[in-house]
């Protein structure tokens, strides 16, 4: 019987990034793969903002991007008939380097702490891995596949097997992070259903991963990041060599069985001579969109696509998993360092599952114009008038209010305050730190992110200086809660953040804020902790925020 803290059943991105935040906050965890390498499927195109602001303290932010392209690469979307039609419109998507101009011009709070990375889940696994390797509390062993668990109030007994051997045997944790894919184990072990829908328009896929140098066919009409064609879409993974091809099946059998000559099935569908040095991978996938009834049950958490599966317009699948990730860290980090509360791992499915729930209908949405473009495409409409349509409806990795803004609202271990909630809008994030949003990133006077102040578990970002946070940090100590205190000076930045006092919690989200000490600092620490199981409808103040007691 071998025993961890936690077990992370899926060494893929989701997995590894899991166990990487559990070791950030000093609590070790077993990880188990059946897979002995990395992944050669590029299932992944681009890490966005938000993941990459969360990646930060990890220490992993300057590998991801050695890894992936470089930061002058432009990042054009062009949008075509085909190779062998005539393109009709373009968005100019910055590069890293623009975007990092642009973040120290307009330091507003808009702006995300990162720009986003473009690289192939191929390029991101070895980096991801590499760490994991080098941790000294986590432990990564592959060969072994998850079999089934049985829980009690007290940890998780899990069952494993080696692929190669036979040999089985059985892990004894206090938690399990069930991150093993969109047909995991764990989550069938677990009896969670899911709930989802196909695309009825596009039955089946199929994806052509190769090389090529043939720019000149391939760039025909200019280079790009993404070539929408209707019928095809080319990625470009490295700008160089490196592509992948997702062409749309007409009806369900169309790649059953899958083209005998994918070379040529590429020309034939390109309709161009396109030079191909060679296959890598071809696929066939069915598009469609699903997401579990719940992400927890007992001591044991769905991440990624364990919890979700969506199609990858907007590229919030593996993006909405590294978040997912984060949180069920810091959760269990908290509950296994003895300063979290009952209520926390109910909080995983209440705060995450919705912003999945958004992100899928979000990703529906951009598919949906692409659809549309399509109609438009074979009914004869004109360039201008697909343009037109296209231009109106543009966001597909633009929308920054989905990406950093996304709030925890009916959160129970976040203190709801009077004030309203702010406006949203999907394509732009408001800068605020309402309880249970992502507060503003903004560079301080001496040029460095205020996001660098965090510390691995709570912040307490203090404005004033003058002792007004005295009381919250003693209660804090009281319960055994780490908080880093940390002192800002810089007056835009508290303009920004609209209160003296702000609470952060260790995935970047505002747990309480005030511009004075909070009327019962117990109750706050009790609240944000998760130790505060009935969320109150009334005080003695009888002062409520939609049915959420004001601490």
């Amino acid at each position: 019987m071998d025993t961890a803290p936690v077990l992370i059943v899926g060494a893929g991105p989701v997995g590894m990034v899991a166990a990487l935040a559990l070791a950030h906050r000093g609590v070790a965890c077993t990880v188990v793969d059946e897979r002995f390498t990395t992944t050669t499927h590029p299932k992944l195109d681009y890490v966005n903002a938000r993941s990459m602001e969360l990646l930060r303290p990890l220490g992993l932010t300057e590998d991801v991007r050695a890894a992936g392209v470089g930061a002058d690469n432009p990042s054009t979307v062009i949008w075509s008939t085909g190779l062998a039609g005539e393109p009709i419109t373009a968005w100019e998507l910055p590069s890293v380097t623009q975007e990092r101009r642009r973040i120290v011009e307009h330091n507003d709070g808009t702006q995300p702490a990162e720009p986003g990375q473009r690289l192939s889940q191929i390029d991101l696994e070895p980096v991801l891995r590499a760490h994991c390797r080098r941790h000294p509390l986590v432990d990564l062993r592959c060969g072994w596949l998850f079999q089934t668990l049985v829980q009690d109030d007290d940890q998780v007994t899990s069952s494993l097997v080696h692929v190669v051997t036979g040999q089985q045997i059985e892990v004894r944790s206090r938690y399990v992070i069930g991150c093993d894919g969109a047909s995991s184990r764990v989550r069938r072990v677990l009896d969670i259903g899911l709930d989802g829908f196909d695309v009825p328009q596009l039955p089946n896929a199929l994806m052509v991963h190769f090389k090529s140098r043939d720019l000149t066919t391939l760039y025909r009409h200019g280079a790009f990041w993404h070539y929408f064609a209707f019928r095809y879409v080319i990625i470009a993974q490295d700008d160089a060599e490196t592509w992948t091809v997702h062409v749309n099946g007409m009806d369900p059998a169309e790649f059953d069985p899958p083209p005998a000559d994918p070379a040529r099935f590429l020309q034939e569908t390109l309709q161009a001579p396109l030079k191909i040095d060679e296959i890598l991978l071809t696929s066939r996938w069915r598009p469609g969109f699903v997401i579990a009834d719940r992400y927890h049950a007992g001591r044991v958490l769905l991440a990624g696509d364990s919890a979700h599966q969506m199609f990858p317009t907007g590229g919030y699948g593996l993006n909405s998993g590294i978040a997912d990730a984060i949180d069920a860290a810091w959760k269990i980090a908290a509950l296994v360092g003895g300063y979290g509360g009952p209520d926390l791992l109910a909080s995983f499915t209440e705060e995450r599952r919705p912003v999945g729930l958004h992100n899928m209908h979000t990703s529906r949405r951009h598919l949906g114009v692409h659809l549309e473009a399509g109609r438009l495409f074979r009914e004869g409409a004109s360039s201008a008038a697909i343009a037109q349509y296209i231009a109106a409806e543009r966001g597909e990795n633009e929308y920054r209010g989905v990406e950093l803004g996304y709030r925890y609202s009916d959160s129970a271990i976040v203190c709801h305050d009077a004030a309203p909630q702010p406006p949203w809008h999907p394509q732009q994030y408001t800068p605020t730190t309402w309880p249970g949003g992502r507060p503003p990133s903004v560079l301080l006077d001496d040029g460095t992110p205020i996001y660098d102040r965090f510390g691995p578990v709570f912040t307490l970002v203090d404005f004033a200086g003058d002792g007004r946070a005295d009381s919250l940090l003693e209660a804090a100590a009281a319960q055994k809660l780490p908080v880093r205190h940390t002192v800002v000076t810089d007056r835009r930045a508290r303009e920004l953040w609209e209160r003296d006092l702000v609470l952060v919690r260790p995935d970047q989200h505002v747990a309480w804020r005030g511009s004075g000490a909070p009327r019962d600092p117990e109750a706050v620490v009790r609240r944000v902790r998760g130790a505060l199981a009935p969320v109150l409808t009334g005080s003695a103040s009888g002062s409520t925020n939609n049915g959420k007691e004001i601490l």
